[in-house]
């Protein structure tokens, strides 16, 4: 008898604090986490060299409209947005900012949980602060989006570069002290302790100064600003091409005598891609595509844009070039014959021909 009320009153303490962990009440930031995570969303684009194809958006209205940071995975032929839900819907880019390196996307499909924009910034150097986001892509379907706990160590201007290529950014960052410079993180949910959007995660960025990577977040009020269409945030219009797609920044053609506009966002290191096409140009008439990347023009190898451009530039009105390009997974051969300009108009484009080289 005395063993067994030896046991029942050690075993009393062990009871009382399992009731105890029971009655515990959850994670403080249990709430905030749950909300953000359904207000953001998983999206999914074409990648190109280090350019991960995947990354993270923000909704910021009930019918279908979320922001997410520029890049190269905005390009592709198909724009795909997973929500929160598990549903997935094709997407398309309704405008860029080039200052901000941010992009409006928009979707047919209602989203009745949407963060509010505000017009001030939630957050002090110092506050907690969470950053929700499919970093790494570990998150598919209806998986919850992964969640770092920081704090805001600084609100700064930042001079910065993108993996050492000349990317313009003009204000204020908030720099957080989280990881959150990672594949798939960018466009992720910056948000306070009771769930309030403070900011979005950036692309990934070096510092031109330390050379070292920026976890940081554009802050809610100047996304706010450039939402509502204000021209001191940077914004850029991108009306949609025939396809319904937009095609991104408006830049002069590069070079205009072939009308050929590259995707540049990404800097001009990035991989030569067509961005779009001028209608009755010569490289229409040769049979250049939207998404095609050139790969040598004449006897130079192209490896960027910004040999393109060089190589490009050296061409003499009237010429005839053949560029190598890369369309899927077939290499072409198509003959250019640049325009002679007229005085005060546009030149016709000359002849052209293309050539199937190969067919893997």
């Amino acid at each position: 008898m005395m063993r067994l009320l030896a046991v029942a009153a050690a075993t009393l303490p062990l009871a009382a604090a399992q009731a105890a962990e029971q009655n515990e009440p959850p994670n403080p930031f249990s709430r905030a986490i749950a909300y953000a995570q359904a207000r953001c969303a998983k999206i999914y684009g074409s990648g190109a060299g280090r350019e991960a194809g995947y990354a993270t958006g923000i909704v910021v209205s009930r019918d279908g409209l979320i922001l997410t940071a520029q890049g190269m995975y905005l390009s592709g032929e198909r724009l795909r947005v997973v929500l929160a839900d598990g549903s997935r819907h094709e997407a398309r880019v309704i405008r860029r900012s080039e200052k901000l390196q941010v992009a409006l996307l928009a979707i047919d499909a209602p989203t009745p949980a949407w963060f509010e924009l505000s017009s001030d910034s939630p957050v002090q150097p110092g506050d907690w602060v969470l950053a929700v986001s499919n970093a790494f892509n570990v998150a598919a379907g209806d998986e919850p989006l992964s969640v770092s706990l920081g704090i805001v160590s600084v609100r700064a201007e930042m001079e910065a570069r993108h993996r050492m290529q000349d990317v313009p950014y003009e204000g204020d960052i908030l720099l957080v002290d989280a990881i959150t410079s990672n594949p798939g993180a960018q466009g992720g949910a910056l948000c306070t302790a009771d769930g309030r959007l403070a900011g979005m995660l950036g692309k990934l960025f070096e510092s031109a100064a330390t050379r070292t990577r920026a976890n940081y977040a554009v802050p809610v009020e100047m996304l706010k600003a450039w939402f509502a269409g204000g021209e001191d945030a940077g914004a850029t219009p991108a009306p949609p091409d025939a396809s319904g797609r937009s095609p991104g920044p408006q830049k002069p053609a590069l070079p205009p005598d072939l009308g050929i506009r590259l995707f540049t966002v990404s800097g001009e290191r990035a991989p030569a891609y067509v961005d779009s096409v001028a209608p009755g140009s010569p490289a229409q008439a040769a049979g250049v595509r939207k998404d095609d990347m050139v790969l040598a023009v004449g006897d130079t190898v192209v490896r960027n844009c910004r040999e393109f451009a060089e190589a490009a530039g050296r061409l003499k009105p009237g010429e005839s070039v053949v560029l190598l390009i890369k369309r899927g997974r077939t290499i072409l051969s198509v003959t250019v014959a640049t325009a002679c300009p007229p005085a005060g108009g546009a030149g016709q484009a000359a002849p052209a021909t293309s050539r199937q080289e190969k067919q893997p």
